[in-house]
């Protein structure tokens, strides 16, 4: 019989968890981990990309030896993760600097963005994307691009901590609409990115890496990251995405008026609009939206602040 593995990279642990193809789970490992303040920047929360892939690969062990399963067993694996969180990677596609979605340092340059287009370029960015600046990738990158001059000419590429963890297994990269939105750098509409935001901020519009949909096939798991992981070379890795967003469709929150409410580090609600609700203006910054995986593309998850 064959099996699925689901790599999930919260805000405070990371877990693997093991499902067979009726979707009934069969194991879980998991492991707590910490994101890391900077001495001297206020709000900072970098995440330990070295430990936490440590912590990974021990998961998936503890889960395959949970379920009594050999890396044989398992089908395919697929990532999904806290939203908000980003990883930059240099030229050679290795990872030099990322963020939890906690990470809250850049509160100045919130505050220089919106003053763009006479304090405008917040709406337009919530049109575009579904995001406000708080907690989006550019404030993060000028951020950088003031403070890490250094890691910010040397970035090449951007993706989220999902994206991170399929590429530590197949040493592909790529991201997918439904966590890549939350960097407001993403239009909700054509589930593409939208170099021109960057331009507005006066950012790099170079570093963004192909958009590809939940599900479809990544790669393969590397005969390096098969050695650290314990699972089989040649192992597809598909595209995963948000984990709220991943959570509601595993709950069947597909149809228009449909919510659910997800619990870990936070507690979210999430669900499916009426058409058309996304475009009042008095959602503005009320209502955080997202893309929903691409089976369900004429939907879209609502996120509610709490």
């Amino acid at each position: 019989m064959s099996y699925l593995l689901a790599l999930d990279a919260g805000t405070g642990s990371i877990r693997a968890v093991i499902f067979d193809l009726n979707g009934r789970q069969l194991a879980v490992g998991q492991a707590e981990w910490k994101h890391l303040s900077v001495d001297n920047v206020p709000g900072s929360m970098e995440f330990d990309l070295t430990t936490n892939w440590q912590l990974a690969c021990q998961c998936i062990r503890q889960a395959l030896d949970a379920a009594r399963l050999s890396a044989a067993d398992i089908q395919s694996v697929a990532c999904c993760s806290m939203r908000e969180g980003i990883v930059l990677y240099d030229r050679n596609g290795e990872a030099i600097w990322a963020c939890a979605n906690v990470d809250a340092r850049a509160s100045r340059e919130v505050a220089e963005l919106k003053e763009i287009h006479d304090y405008r370029f917040e709406s337009e960015v919530y049109e575009v994307s579904g995001q406000t600046l708080a907690l989006s990738a550019m404030p993060r990158l000028l951020w950088l691009a003031h403070h890490r001059p250094d890691i910010y000419r040397k970035a090449a590429t951007i993706t989220m901590i999902s994206d991170w963890l399929a590429a530590k297994l197949s040493g592909e990269l790529a991201v997918d609409p439904s966590n890549a939105g939350t960097t407001g750098m993403l239009d909700l509409f054509s589930r593409d990115w939208r170099p021109a935001l960057l331009d507005m901020a006066g950012l790099r519009a170079d570093m963004l890496s192909p958009v590809k949909e939940t599900g479809t096939l990544l790669g393969a798991v590397t005969e390096a990251a098969a050695q650290q992981s314990g699972l089989r070379a040649g192992t597809p890795v598909v595209m995963g995405g948000g984990d709220v967003q991943l959570g509601c469709l595993g709950l069947g929150v597909v149809r228009a008026g449909q919510t659910a409410v997800l619990g870990g580090t936070f507690w979210q609600q999430g669900g499916q609009p009426a058409a058309g609700a996304y475009r009042s203006a008095d959602e503005y910054s009320r209502l955080i939206l997202m893309s929903f995986p691409a089976w369900r593309r004429r939907n879209r998850s609502a996120s509610l602040p709490a």
